[in-house]
Parts: C-alpha cells; sequence; structure tokens
C-alpha cells in the first residue's frame, strides 16, 4: 500500500555560533490513509521541527532542510518551489499548532479567521464561507456556531479555541492533519473532549492524523501506530498495543515507566537518569548511552542504525543485535 505521507532520511539543520545544529537528524517515518500516528518524545527530541519540516515551515534563516525526502501523494514536499506548497499547506496538509491561547489572531473575529481560509483555498464568496464557517463550528461542539463568528479570541476559553483551530484545520477536508501538543495547557475533561473529537473527524472525513505529543497517556486514547524519537531521530517504531505491551528501546520502557497508573503497585515513579543532550553536544555513538541502564562499550563508540523487527516495528539498539547474535 502506497503511504499518504512519508518520510525518508530528513535531516533539518539550524546555524548557530557559525555550526549546523542537527534538530532532526535521518527520520524516517510513513502514515498510511485514515491512520493516526504518534511521534512522541521528551521536549527537545526534535518532533515539532519534523512537524514544521512536513509543512516547510522552518524559518529560514536559520534552519533549513540539508538531506531526504517528504512524499505526500506522491509529491516530494521537501524539493518542489515554495509557490507550489500555498494550495497544499492549509488546504491538503493543515496544522493544529502547539499553543491554543496564541494561535489565533486577537484582533479578527472567529469569523474572520475561519472565512479567509475557504476563501482562499475553495474559491467561494463571503456569504457562502460565513455559511460554512457556522456549520464548522457546530460540527466540532458549537451550539450556536453562527453567533460565535462575531466573537473575538480573548472572549474564548482555552479549550473553545482549540475546538476553533480544529474547525480552521479541517475547513477545507484535509488528507492530512498535523496536531502539534493539541490538549497542551487544558484541564483533563477538556483534553479527553478534544481527542474525542479529534477522533470523530477523522473517522468522519477519512483524515490521516500525525499527532506529536510527550504524554503517552494521549497516545494510548487515539493513535494505531507510534514513532518514539530521541535528540533528532527515530529509536523504536511500533504500534500502539505492542509499545506498551514490550517497549523495546530502553528510552520507551524509561518513558512508559515515569507514567502513573492505577494497575501498578508502586510508592513512587522511576524517572530517567540524566537530561537530554544538547544538539550543540550529542555524544559518539548511542545518544541515550549516558542515560541507559543497559549501556555497554559499543554504544559509547557506535552510533546504532533503525532496524525493522517483525510486522510495522523497528529499533534503534544494540540489545537486540545481541539478543540475536546469541540465537
Amino acid at each position: 500500500m502506497t503511504a499518504l505521507l512519508e518520510v525518508q532520511n530528513l535531516k533539518t539543520h539550524f546555524i548557530s555560533n557559525q555550526k549546523m545544529i542537527p534538530a532532526v537528524d535521518g527520520v524516517d517515518l510513513h502514515i498510511q490513509k485514515g491512520e493516526t500516528v504518534a511521534l512522541v518524545g521528551e521536549s527537545g527530541s526534535g518532533k515539532s521541527i519534523t512537524s514544521l519540516s512536513i509543512m516547510r515551515l522552518v524559518p529560514s534563516p536559520p534552519g533549513k532542510i540539508v538531506d531526504g525526502h517528504i512524499y505526500f501523494n506522491g509529491i516530494d514536499l521537501a524539493r518542489i518551489p515554495e509557490e507550489e506548497m500555498y494550495p497544499i499547506r492549509g488546504n491538503e496538509i493543515s496544522m493544529i499548532f502547539q499553543e491554543p491561547m496564541t494561535s489565533l489572531n486577537p484582533v479578527l473575529t472567529i469569523g474572520e479567521q475561519i472565512t479567509e481560509v475557504l476563501m482562499y483555498h475553495k474559491k467561494i464568496s463571503k456569504k457562502e464561507a460565513l455559511r460554512k464557517a457556522a456549520e464548522l463550528l457546530e460540527m466540532v461542539g458549537f451550539s450556536r456556531g453562527k453567533e460565535l463568528l462575531k466573537e473575538y479570541p480573548h472572549r474564548l476559553s482555552g479549550g473553545m479555541r482549540q475546538r476553533v483551530m480544529i474547525a480552521i484545520a479541517m475547513s477545507c477536508n484535509p488528507k492530512l492533519l498535523i496536531a502539534d501538543e493539541p490538549t497542551t495547557a487544558l484541564d483533563v475533561t477538556i483534553q479527553a473532549q478534544i481527542l474525542d473529537l479529534m477522533k470523530d473527524v477523522s473517522k468522519q472525513f477519512q483524515t490521516s492524523i500525525l499527532l506529536i505529543t510527550h504524554d503517552l497517556g494521549v497516545i494510548s486514547e487515539i493513535a494505531d501506530r507510534v514513532f518514539v524519537m530521541y535528540c533528532g531521530q527515530v529509536v523504536e517504531e511500533a504500534s500502539v498495543e505492542a509499545l506498551f505491551n514490550e517497549p523495546y528501546h530502553p528510552y520507551t520502557a524509561g518513558l512508559i515507566n515515569s507514567i502513573p497508573s492505577i494497575d501498578k503497585d508502586t510508592d513512587r515513579l522511576i524517572p530517567i537518569q540524566g537530561n537530554v543532550p544538547s544538539p550543540e553536544n550529542y555524544p559518539i555513538g548511542c545518544r541515550f548511552a549516558s542515560r541507559c541502564p543497559h549501556a555497554f562499550d559499543r554504544c559509547l563508540r557506535e552510533v546504532p542504525r533503525l532496524k525493522p523487527k517483525g510486522d510495522s516495528r523497528a529499533v534503534r539498539c544494540f540489545l537486540f543485535e545481541q539478543k540475536e547474535d546469541n540465537t
């Protein structure tokens, strides 16, 4: 099956103090039509820069896609001119940005912000755009969509603004929705409502979702597959069920062990020791070695490659090469 989105060996670097900093360093991922894929990792792992690279929104300078391919419906987004991105960005690929409280323009009404997208991409009249905007607001859970068109963002709560962002993102029925931390700064009740809404939208429109998050609880609710990122690289790929039942990479296991669970009878959580290294000072060898309880000499000298492990699984870890050698 041909993937809707296939990212191959993506490298996005930033120039800092006349040095090239590898924020995204050889990422591979793929998403099928109608599938929800999560990209998970600690802050600074490169998740958001990966999503901005797919959208071609990395600020340049100082950032630049230096290598790799981003195939969307067979078109390499990393190679086409910027003007060819205009009909794709916001139309075929939409994005919900990280902070709902600041993502909307404070001086424009909700109606103006939704109709702007519709009139640009769909070439419809303002009257028709306003009618469609009211329908979209009702679709995302507002009972008075027509009245809300005249409101300004400061009159809305964080959860309401996030619903507006989803309405804007879905206004052109995109094939792919990128959601960057869509439940950040929302209380747990509103988080659950937003996740249910995203699931409904994906099912109704057969929209694929790339979900960027550090919250494994969110992943278990909505995703089909997961890519775990660390220091600009994918370290593990698995289905949600396989990831939680048997994490392969020590970093993935560390993330799972550090979240509370009503099923575990433990007195305290087990954090991952140490901190994520700066992209300016990535260590030689495995980038997780200094924090890994299983690291051995080879981990400090060589860089492990992401290797397939059965159907739809892959891991970047020498431990599994050792297990294969011993069997």
